[in-house]
C-alpha cells in the first residue's frame, strides 16, 4: 500500500509525556480509485465512543462473549453499559431452565459440596426456570435482560444442558442399574413424558475411559461415550423423538424469549446423523437445525463444548458441520506458551480438525478453573491468553468472568450464586483486547508464534497485537515486520508509541506483556539532499551527521542507495533500500562518486543498487567506500577517511556545529524533532540513550534545550512551545547554531 499526505500537522502544545501526535491519513491505491483510511487509532476510539455506539460486532459469531457465569440476570441487565464498553458483543448465561434444587442464597462452592454452581447443570425440566429459588432470576427476567441487551447490540446466548437430568439427592452411593432410581423426581413434575416414559438410557452406567497415545482420555467406544452416564448423570435417550421434541421447544422458547444463541454443553455425548448403525439419530437435525429453519431472522448461533477429542474413530467434523467447537488441544499449547515461553501461542488453521470459522477458544473455562487445571492463572496471565485467543482473525472466543481474581478458588465459598464481581473482564486490558477483536473484523492475519519470546499477530495492515510469552512483564520490541504498513502507531493499553519502518516494529510494551497497537501517522519523509555543486576543498557537510561517499568501482547500474541502521538495536529510520545517494563527481580513475549524510546515532551500513551490496559496513566517521569483489554476504569493500567541507571553516573530518533543537539532524526543528526526544527517553530500541551519553556529546547539547544538563519531558515541551511561536519559548536558542 502507498501512502501520502492528506491532512496539515496539527500541534498541541503541551506538557505531557505521552509523545506527540501527527493528525494524518492513509490513502490506499487501488487499480480504479483511491481511497482515503483515517488513522486506525482514531477510528477505533471514534467507533468505540458513547454516541456511535460501542463498536460491537454484527453478529455473535464474530466478535467475543462473556461468559457471565452464575450471574443473574438482573445483574447482567444492571452491567449491560459497563459489558458494551468493555466491547463484548455477547453474554453466555449459565443455564436458564429448571433445576433440581434452589440456589437462592447458596454460595458458589458450599462446604458440603452441595448446592452450588453445580446446580445449574442438573436440570430438573427443560423450560425457562419460574421457580423463585432459582439465583438465576425468572424467565420475566430473562425477557427483561435480553431486550436491554439488543438495545446496547449486545447478544444473549445459552449454556444449554440437553444431555442429561439431574439426579436425586444423596445420590452419590446408588449403583443401581434403574435409571429412574437416579433421576431427580422434580423431572416428574416439569417432564412427564421423558419421566413416565423412562425416556432415559438403560441399564444406568457411568462412563469409562482409557489413555490414548495423545495423552488425552478417551472413552471406550462411541456407545460408551453417547450412551452411558456422563459425570453420573442420568442420560437421556436424545435418539427418542420425544426427547428431541422437548429440547426444541425449550429452544424455540428461549429464542421467543430473546437469546440469540446456544453453548451445547457435553456436546460430543450426544450422538450424530454421522454415527453407525443404532448408535446415530437426527438429534441435533430435529432440534437446533429445525429451531434455525424455523426462525430465519434470527442469527441462531451455537457452539459446543467439545474437550480433547470426540471419541474412538469420531473426527471433529461430525460436530464441525453443525455448530462451532471448542479447540481445547489448542488453548492448552496458547496457555503453554504465554505462561510459560513454551507451547504454540499461534497455531494454525485450517488444520486437520478446524477451521478459524468454525473454532472457540477461551482464556479458560469454567471447569478448567474449578478442577485446578487453570486455576493459578494470574490476571496478567489470562491477560496475555485472551489477547492471543481474541487477536486471532474469524475465531469466536469465550472470556471467564471468574468470580474472584485470586488464584485459587477459595473465596468461592462466599461468593454468592447471582453475583457480578468486577474483577479482570472488567479492566483496560480486556477492554482493549475486545476493542481491537472487533475493529480488525474481516482484516487478514499474520501470526508469529515466538520470536526472542515475544508473539504477535499483524491485522490488515494497519495493526497488531504483542504478547510477551513467559514472563508478565513487558519491554523493549524490535520485531520482523511482514504485514503492516511504515508509520507510527499507539498502543490502545499504554499509549505508547510504536514505529514500523525498515522491515522492523520497534516500541515498548507495557507492564502487562500485552500491547494492541494502531496506525496513528505517516513516517516522517526521508531526507532531501543538496543538489548544488560541493565545495571542492571538501565533500558536502550536513550538521549532526557522518557524510559517506561511494565511489562505484564496479560501475553498478541503477540509483545507488545509502542504508543504515544502529547494530545494538538493529533498527534504523528507513525500509530498504534506504535513501538515494547524490551524484557527487567523477575521480581521476573514472569512477562515479555518490554522498549521503547519516545521523550521527547510526553507527552500521549498506550500500545497495537494490540488485548488489555491500556487506555490513561499521561506521563511525566520514568515510569513503567503495565496492571490491563479491561474496556470500555481499560484496567485500574497502574505506577511506575523507574531509568535510563545513561552511565558514576548513574541511574536516568531524562535525563542527549543530542546531539546538534538530534532534534528527535533518537541518530543521520541527515535530519530529519532539517525537524522538519522547522516543529515546522511553527507551526504544534506535534512540540515544541521553542518560548515559557524555556531558560534551553533540547528541546531548543538541537535545538539551534548556540548557540544564539533562534531557527530559520538559526539552520535549519547549521544542513544541518553540514550532508553535509560544513566548515561553524565547530566548533559549532553540532553532539557532551551536558548537556541538
Amino acid at each position: 500500500m502507498k501512502f501520502r499526505r492528506i491532512l496539515s500537522v496539527i500541534l498541541a502544545v503541551v506538557i505531557v509525556v505521552s509523545c506527540a501526535v501527527v493528525a494524518g491519513s492513509l490513502v490506499a491505491s487501488g487499480a480504479d480509485v483511491d481511497v482515503a483510511v483515517t488513522s486506525t487509532y482514531q477510528d477505533m476510539l471514534d467507533k468505540t465512543s458513547g454516541e456511535d455506539g460501542y463498536g460491537l460486532a454484527p453478529t455473535v459469531n464474530d466478535g467475543t462473549i462473556l461468559q457471565a457465569w452464575n450471574w443473574s440476570f438482573a445483574n447482567i441487565e444492571a452491567n449491560l453499559e459497563l459489558l458494551a464498553q468493555q466491547g463484548f458483543t455477547t453474554i453466555q448465561v449459565s443455564p436458564p431452565n429448571e433445576i433440581k434444587t434452589g440456589t437462592k442464597g447458596a454460595t458458589v462452592l458450599q462446604s458440603d459440596n452441595q448446592n452450588g454452581w453445580w446446580m445449574f447443570y442438573q436440570p430438573a425440566g427443560f423450560q425457562l426456570n419460574e421457580s423463585t429459588d432459582n439465583a438465576l432470576g425468572t424467565k420475566a427476567e430473562f425477557v427483561s435482560m435480553c431486550t436491554k441487551a439488543h438495545e446496547y447490540g449486545i447478544k444473549i446466548i445459552v449454556d444449554a444442558v440437553i444431555n442429561h437430568m439431574g439426579t436425586k439427592e444423596g445420590d452419590d452411593e446408588n449403583t443401581s442399574g434403574d435409571p429412574m432410581s437416579h433421576v431427580t423426581p422434580k423431572a416428574q413434575v416439569y417432564e412427564p413424558e421423558i419421566y413416565n416414559n423412562q425416556l432415559f438410557h438403560s441399564p444406568w452406567a457411568k462412563m469409562t475411559y482409557k489413555e490414548n497415545p495423545n495423552e488425552f482420555s478417551q472413552y471406550e467406544s462411541t456407545y460408551d461415550l453417547t450412551r452411558n452416564c456422563t459425570s453420573g448423570l442420568p442420560d437421556l435417550k436424545t435418539e427418542d423423538q420425544r426427547v428431541q421434541n422437548a429440547i426444541y421447544d425449550y429452544m424455540a422458547e428461549l429464542i421467543e424469549a430473546g437469546a440469540d444463541g446456544f453453548r451445547f454443553d457435553a456436546a460430543k455425548h450426544i450422538e450424530t446423523p454421522d454415527d453407525l448403525n443404532e448408535l446415530k439419530s437426527d438429534f441435533w437435525t430435529d432440534t437446533l437445525g429445525k429451531v434455525r429453519k424455523n426462525y430465519p431472522d434470527c442469527e441462531v448461533y451455537a457452539y459446543g463444548e467439545i474437550l480433547n477429542n470426540c471419541g474412538v474413530n469420531r473426527p471433529f467434523s461430525m460436530y464441525t458441520k453443525l455448530f462451532d467447537v471448542t479447540d481445547s488441544s489448542s488453548y492448552w499449547g496458547i496457555k503453554d506458551a504465554a505462561v510459560n515461553g513454551g507451547g504454540n501461542a499461534t497455531p494454525y488453521y485450517p488444520n486437520s480438525n478446524f477451521t478459524a470459522a468454525n473454532t472457540v477458544l477461551w482464556d479458560e473455562s469454567h471447569d478448567t478453573y474449578m478442577d485446578g487445571a487453570t486455576t493459578d492463572l494470574t490476571v496478567l496471565e489470562r491477560g496475555k491468553i485472551w489477547a492471543l485467543v481474541a487477536g486471532r482473525a474469524g475465531i469466536s472466543c469465550v472470556y471467564l468472568a471468574r468470580p474472584d481474581d485470586a488464584t485459587n478458588t477459595s473465596p468461592c465459598y462466599n461468593i454468592a450464586l447471582g453475583d457480578a464481581k468486577l474483577t479482570a473482564w472488567s479492566n483496560a486490558t480486556t477492554k482493549a483486547i475486545n476493542r481491537f477483536h472487533n475493529y480488525f473484523i474481516g482484516q487478514a492475519e499474520y501470526c508469529t508464534g515466538n520470536q526472542n519470546g515475544w508473539a504477535y499477530i499483524e491485522r490488515g495492515n494497519t495493526g497488531a497485537i504483542i504478547v510477551h510469552l513467559g514472563d508478565t512483564k513487558g519491554g523493549n520490541v524490535n520485531l520482523t515486520n511482514h504485514k503492516l504498513s511504515n508509520g507510527t502507531y499507539k498502543d490502545a493499553i499504554t499509549g505508547n508509541t510504536f514505529t514500523v519502518s525498515n522491515g522492523r516494529i520497534t516500541g515498548s510494551v507495557g507492564s502487562t506483556g500485552v500491547a494492541c497497537i494502531y496506525f496513528d501517522g505517516e513516517e516522517p519523509e526521508p531526507p532531501t539532499f543538496p543538489t548544488s555543486a560541493p565545495d571542492p576543498e571538501g565533500y558536502p557537510y550536513k550538521e549532526g551527521c557522518y557524510t559517506v561517499v561511494f565511489s562505484n568501482s564496479q560501475s553498478w547500474d541503477n540509483a545507488i542507495n545509502l542504508y543504515y541502521w544502529n547494530f545494538a538495536s538493529d533498527s534504523g529510520p528507513y525500509a530498504w533500500p534506504g535513501v538515494t545517494m547524490e551524484y557527487y563527481e567523477t575521480n581521476s580513475f573514472g569512477q562515479s562518486q555518490y554522498f549521503g549524510f547519516v545521523p550521527v546515532q547510526y553507527d552500521r551500513i549498506i550500500v545497495t543498487n537494490g540488485e548488489k551490496k555491500t556487506a555490513d559496513i561499521p561506521l563511525s566517521g566520514h568515510t569513503g567506500v567503495w565496492a571490491e569483489a563479491e561474496g556470500e554476504n555481499g560484496w567485500s569493500y574497502g574505506t577511506w577517511t575523507i574531509s568535510v567541507n563545513i561552511p565558514g571553516e576548513e574541511p574536516t573530518g568531524v562535525p563542527g556545529s549543530a542546531i539546538l533543537g534538530d534532534t534528527d539532524g535533518d537541518g530543521k526543528v520541527d515535530i519530529y524533532d519532539a517525537s524522538f526526544i519522547q522516543k529515546a527517553i522511553a527507551g526504544m530500541n534506535g534512540y540515544p540513550d541521553y542518560k548515559n551519553l557524555a556531558a560534551n556529546s553533540p547528541i546531548l547539547k543538541v537535545a538539551d534545550t534548556d540548557g540544564d544538563g539533562k534531557v527530559d519531558i520538559y526539552d520535549v515541551s519547549l521544542i513544541q512551545k518553540f514550532i508553535a511561536g509560544a513566548d515561553a519559548a524565547k530566548g533559549y536558542g532553540i532553532g539557532e547554531a551551536i558548537a556541538a
